[in-house]
């Protein structure tokens, strides 16, 4: 029994040994005694067996590997200025695509006519509304007693019907001298034809010895005259024709100068009672009932509640790329609306320009005046371009560098940024598609050429 546990603890360097103490113990088990030969298993020998040796030859080859491999770390971490961590980092792809260029600016809801009206004359006002009324379009709001604008609207009606009545003198005195032209041609034309047989008269009794040569002088002159005179008729019926004709037409012109004179006082006249221009709601009075206003002051406010606008300010440096009829998108309680601009403010307040916009489509429901909302303008989209998106790393260096990753190294790489987007920047030169730029703010890293980037 002592032998069996000796066996069962012998090493299993010698297979022989090892199938001769298992056959012994079948053997003795065949007489009556058991042995423990069931239990024991027959080990295959391993091809490579670990021994001392070759334990001591792995441990010193990964330890060489090891140390291989702190080398090349350290000597990475040796070639670079700094050291960062990953995870505090923020890296992008440089990648293919359209940018869109925008301008986005906070803005309110305006309403889009609340026209003040104003007096067109010095005089007395007379409201016919109150402040906060609804009115509707056309209605009387107001009317301006003006004397003496009345009484210069009388006077250029009574000249205008002064050179009314002179035109209708001139034409008929042009008519009387035609008539007078007429017949003095008529006169002439008959003299010359009795001067005609007169002369001829005489010069057959010339011819014959009847008449003297004096007389027959004398019937000649006459002829020369007869004709003379009825040549000058036609031209001097011409003449009077013309005379007359530029007489009428200076009258003519004149009543028209005083007819536009009488229509701009009638006007005026008219402009002094104050009708509402549009449906709307009266805001404020500027003066008191029965107040003395000068010309050209305002009178009163008028608000159309019907209508209203988007005030927004964008930076000044925007404004040449800015014209009336661009598209705009308006974002009110998380809905977009198509809009485009419709006014553009002349002047620049603290570094803003005032921009109107204007609900393209059917305005929203319930709007309210002030209601604050966001606008985006598209000023032009680029095709096919190499962007990253925005972020504070752009402006280091003044936008002239980027640090580039490679493996677990970042180097500061020069760019040139083309359009900027609200969320992408175009890079036109420095990086390729697919390279690995930090995006994160590199603002400490300024003076730093190149980064380690450790797990």
């Amino acid at each position: 029994m002592s032998n069996v546990l000796q066996n069962n603890n012998m090493p299993l360097d010698n297979p022989t040994e090892l199938i001769e103490t298992t056959m012994q113990e079948a053997e003795i088990g065949n007489t009556g005694i058991q042995g423990t030969a069931k239990q024991d298993i027959v080990l295959p020998i391993p091809r490579f067996a670990l021994t001392q040796l070759k334990i001591i030859l792995l441990g010193f080859s990964g330890l060489i590997a090891l140390s291989t491999v702190s080398f090349m770390l350290w000597r990475d971490q040796l070639q670079t200025d700094m050291r960062v961590v990953r995870s505090e980092l923020r890296i992008a792809s440089v990648t293919r695509g359209d940018l869109r260029r925008e301008i986005a600016a906070m803005g309110k809801i305006v309403v889009a006519n609340s026209p003040t009206l104003y007096s067109s004359a010095d005089g007395i006002v007379t409201y016919e509304v109150k402040a906060g009324d609804r009115v509707k379009q056309g209605q009387l709001l107001l009317s301006v007693e003006s004397p003496a604008l009345t009484s210069r609207y009388q006077q250029a009606n009574a000249v205008l019907a002064r050179l009314q009545t002179e035109l209708a003198g001139r034409e008929l005195s042009a008519q009387k001298n035609q008539l007078e032209a007429k017949q003095t041609a008529q006169f002439a034309e008959l003299n010359l034809r009795n001067a005609q047989r007169d002369f001829g008269r005489y010069q057959l009794g010339l011819d014959k010895g009847f008449v003297s040569q004096q007389e027959f002088d004398r019937a000649e002159e006459n002829l020369h005259i007869a004709e003379l005179k009825a040549q000058q008729a036609p031209e001097q019926l011409t003449l009077i024709t013309q005379m007359t004709k530029t007489e009428i037409q200076n009258t003519v012109k004149q009543i028209e100068e005083q007819q536009a004179i009488v229509t701009e006082l009638q006007r005026e006249v008219n402009a002094l009672n104050v009708n509402s221009p549009v449906d709307a709601m009266v805001g404020n009075l500027a003066v008191n009932q029965k107040s003395a206003v000068a010309m050209h002051q305002a009178l009163i406010t008028v608000i159309d509640l019907s209508h209203y606008e988007v005030e927004i300010e964008v930076p000044e440096n925007y404004a040449p790329e800015l014209s009336p009829g661009m598209a705009v998108e308006i974002k009110l309680d998380s809905n977009i609306y198509p809009g485009a601009i419709t006014a553009i403010a002349p002047e620049v307040n603290a570094g803003q320009v005032k921009v109107r916009l204007h609900f393209t489509a059917d305005e929203p429901q319930h709007l309210r005046q002030n209601q604050r909302i966001t606008a985006t303008i598209l000023l032009e989209v680029r095709k096919d371009v190499l962007k990253l998106p925005r972020g504070l790393y752009a402006e280091l260096d003044n936008g002239r560098n980027v640090f580039k990753v490679t493996g677990n190294k970042a180097f500061k790489t020069p760019v040139s940024y083309g359009v900027w987007g609200l969320d992408d920047i175009e890079v036109t030169h420095g990086v390729a598609l697919g390279d690995e730029i930090i995006i994160s703010d590199t603002s400490a890293y300024r003076e730093i050429q190149s980064l380690y980037i450790k797990q």
